[in-house]
């Protein structure tokens, strides 16, 4: 599903599903999903071996059709849960996101007050979602998030929000998530070698290699409707990246592309979308730029009111390094440069 369709989740009436207070979120159980969780469930003979399996694949399915809506990507292939060797040897649901780890997608049947966590997935998750499976209306549920389970037994009343799940995702991500409150700062802890990996080394991206999220700028583009930053007969690059604040049903994407204007200086252009159906920022939605002391740069700051697009465009030398701070309200989120 392309990330636009993000917030137009329907079921088969047309009726959005998606929940307003964003404390859960509802979609739709396709004929696919049921063919695949019932192909998994065939390979047990033990009926109630297959029941569990079915019901986990489901979970899985489901959290991995929530993470694509907004542009997490996972890697199926080297989630647990759908693994047949794994699966038949371990009561496991887990769906790899990728550059974090496992997290655990667990079933509940409606009405139930708890959600039972297996034993042997205890441990070795980045964190568990729980997922009501509403067989007869061909639904499922994410219903919240948890870090991690101290015992077999999760009541669901303990469960966080979805939204604690995506500012999880940023923390642990290598890059520096700012959280600002009245007369207060607070900054996420990082470590010195996770502050190292977190910073983009722009140089590499000259010769294709892209990571820490960005994917390439056209092909995102592309699929947004966007039109690309202007090329030149230069030397240049750019990549695309989905960036998710307060508001988990309305991303915006950054785009960044470079130019080479010499062997020592390189040309910045920096554009922040709206990634959402929406054709405009959300108002108050801020992008600045920082210096390598995390400075603000005042003549490098641009404030969205009724704006489709953002943009900051800047000289620097090879080595200086910076930040880019996009911030909504209270929340912020800091993405680190090395030219």
């Amino acid at each position: 599903m392309n990330i636009i369709e993000m917030n137009k989740l329907q079921n088969e009436s047309g009726e959005i599903i998606m929940d307003a207070n964003q404390l859960a979120f509802t979609i739709p159980i396709d004929g696919k999903m049921f063919q695949t969780a019932e192909r998994f469930s065939q390979q047990e003979k033990n009926k109630q071996k297959s029941r569990v399996a079915y019901l986990n694949t489901l979970a899985i399915l489901a959290i991995d059709f929530y993470c694509q809506c907004i542009g997490i990507k996972t890697e199926p292939s080297k989630s647990h849960g759908l693994d047949n060797i794994a699966s038949s040897l371990m009561n496991t649901a887990s769906l790899f996101i990728k550059d974090k780890g496992l997290i655990e997608c667990r079933p509940v049947l409606p009405k139930e007050k708890f959600c039972e966590i297996p034993s042997e997935v205890l441990s070795e998750r980045i964190g568990y979602m729980v997922v009501e499976i509403d067989e007869g209306n061909r639904q499922a549920k994410i219903l919240g998030f948890v870090e991690s389970v101290e015992n077999e037994i999760l009541p669901l009343n303990k469960l966080n929000s979805l939204r604690s799940f995506l500012l999880y995702l940023h923390q642990l991500q290598s890059v520096s998530v700012v959280k600002v409150s009245t007369n207060k700062v607070d900054i996420v802890d990082a470590s010195v070698n996770q502050i190292s990996e977190g910073i983009v080394k722009l140089s590499k991206w000259f010769e294709g290699l892209l990571d820490g999220g960005w994917e390439a700028e056209l092909a995102v583009a592309k699929d947004l409707a966007i039109s690309p930053v202007d090329e030149t007969e230069k030397r240049e690059s750019g990549a695309a990246k989905f960036i998710h604040l307060q508001h988990p049903s309305e991303p915006v994407l950054l785009i960044l592309r470079q130019t080479q204007v010499n062997q020592d200086e390189v040309e910045i252009v920096l554009r922040l979308y709206p990634a959402s159906e929406s054709i405009f920022l959300l108002d108050g939605i801020k992008m600045t730029l920082l210096d390598e002391e995390d400075k603000p740069i005042p003549q490098l700051e641009k404030q969205s009111k009724a704006n489709n697009w953002l943009q900051l465009r800047f000289k620097g030398n090879v080595g200086d390094e910076f930040s880019l701070k996009i911030s909504l309200g209270e929340d912020s989120i800091l993405e680190k440069f090395i030219i």
